[in-house]
């Protein structure tokens, strides 16, 4: 899974890119699955899906490992 992610959460970046999934810049022109963001989802919405579209996801809060789930099943369920 390609998932683009904003300078901020490069540190989540690299976590999620151990556990398997293909990390890039938002800027890095890619077909992403996901895109990560914490405050502004406008930029997000900017980076060109892939066939499937692209997931939009507030990691805001989140650990890497709450992130992998949420992107693996492509859906956000409330933490509790």
């Amino acid at each position: 899974m390609k998932v683009a992610y904003p300078a901020n959460l490069s540190q989540m970046a690299g976590a999620l890119g151990s556990m398997g999934f293909e990390m890039h810049p938002l800027d890095a022109n890619i077909l992403a699955d996901a895109v990560l963001y914490t405050t502004s989802p406008m930029r997000a919405m900017s980076v060109k899906p892939a066939a499937r579209g692209a997931f939009l996801l507030d990691v805001r809060g989140m650990s890497a490992a709450q992130a992998a789930q949420a992107l693996r099943n492509r859906t956000r369920e409330p933490i509790l």
